[in-house]
């Protein structure tokens, strides 16, 4: 479900307790992992928020969250969890749209936890972002990472700011916090901008989380998704069709 949060205030508290989970699951996580672990070493057991309560009141949003681990955030995902001990993880992106309004998605690459799934520029917030200023610094870090792009630089963008609000539904269970961000470039300059800044990852033996672009034309997010077999995010194709009938 996605809701509207433009110009709200949001305020993430951190709480001192940590998420409580089972010892039979807890081991069951921990086996879990063990073999993911096995197939991908790349992954890495990092801490991760988790949130406990959602408050979306008249000038504000209030997250509130507990850490927990990749771990139980990737068995959630993979295999699922009661509600009661389901990660609901707390994350942030950029609904990235060029000038000539195309859409801009990332394609996961093969090493990732979640290879060739189809998403918005974006990840995990981190606890040194909110304490560096907020959940727009997981923003920035994600798009500059993953992209290139620097929202802090004015000549690169028109406008980037706070939207959206992706909450959990049904298997869905991220709390994702979006901003808009109107490119200057069009599909063709972001086309050639992500194939240097591919190279450049590649020549210099630097992860890459993205190994490939997507551009959906504003407006057709279901007839162009539903073309493509890659697996996608639960909330892609509603925030893309929300931001075409509101923008």
């Amino acid at each position: 479900m996605i809701e509207n949060i433009e110009n709200k205030k949001i305020q993430i508290n951190i709480s001192k307790e940590l998420f409580e989970i089972p010892d039979n699951l807890k081991y069951e996580i921990s086996n879990f992992w063990d073999g993911a672990k096995s197939k991908n070493p790349s992954l890495w057991n990092g801490k991760l928020l988790c949130v406990s309560s959602y408050e979306n009141l008249e000038n504000k949003v209030i997250l509130t969250c507990k850490e927990t681990d990749y771990a139980h955030y990737l068995y959630d995902e993979r295999i699922g969890l009661p509600n009661e001990y389901a990660c609901h993880s707390l994350g942030a992106g950029c609904l990235l749209e060029t000038n000539d309004r195309y859409y801009v998605l990332g394609e996961l690459n093969e090493n990732t936890s979640f290879p060739h799934c189809i998403q918005p520029c974006g990840g995990g917030a981190e606890i040194e972002d909110l304490k560096n200023g907020g959940i727009i610094q997981t923003i920035i870090r994600e798009t500059k990472e993953e992209l290139n792009i620097d929202l802090q630089d004015g000549n690169q963008f028109f406008e980037n700011k706070i939207k959206y609000i992706s909450l959990p539904e049904n298997k869905l269970h991220t709390y994702m916090v979006f901003t808009k961000c109107l490119l200057k470039m069009s599909k063709s300059d972001l086309e050639e901008h992500y194939k240097n800044y591919l190279r450049n990852l590649q020549n210099n033996n630097q992860e890459v989380e993205l190994c490939k672009l997507h551009f959906i034309k504003r407006g057709k997010a279901k007839e162009q998704l539903g073309k493509l077999k890659n697996p996608r995010r639960e909330y892609l194709i509603e925030l893309l069709e929300y931001d075409s009938k509101n923008n």
